[in-house]
């Protein structure tokens, strides 16, 4: 039983190790890419859930409403109130029937490293993408 103990723990901490953000060497934090496809999936579920409730899709403000009032916004690796340095949009059409949700780096055109981070892509289909700029080395998975 002890062995299991140790194992579980060791796991656990492989784990959060993985989804702890690393520091960079210009001392900007890189979300891991699991963390960002986590994140997206909270906010389709959280979108759903509000469109059951309230017959609509919901905005930005909204959905982060929503999720601190469902206590699911600790649930997210990343502060979805403050995402940095990581930009959050949720876009909703005007009758609420659609959303596009964006989770990525803000880009610096002098530095062409900042533009390939990878971002999160979902809308109201549920389905996440992920992606970078045209000329971008792979990212990792």
């Amino acid at each position: 039983m002890k062995r299991i103990t140790v194992v579980v723990f060791c796991g656990l901490g492989i784990v959060l190790t993985g989804l702890t953000l690393s520091l960079r060497a210009n001392g900007q934090s890189e979300i891991p890419t699991g963390v960002l496809v986590n994140s997206i999936r909270l906010l389709n579920t959280a979108e759903v859930e509000y469109l059951m409730k309230n017959g609509r899709f919901a905005n930005q403000d909204e959905i982060l409403s929503h999720l601190k009032e469902k206590g699911l916004s600790k649930r997210s690796a990343i502060d979805l109130e403050n995402p940095k340095p990581y930009e959050l949009s949720i876009a909703t059409s005007a009758d609420g029937k659609h959303y596009l949700i964006t989770l990525k780096r803000p880009s610096d055109m002098n530095d062409k490293n900042s533009w390939c981070k990878t971002a999160a892509f979902s809308d109201d289909r549920g389905v996440i993408f992920l992606g970078q700029a045209i000329n971008c080395e792979a990212a990792p998975r």
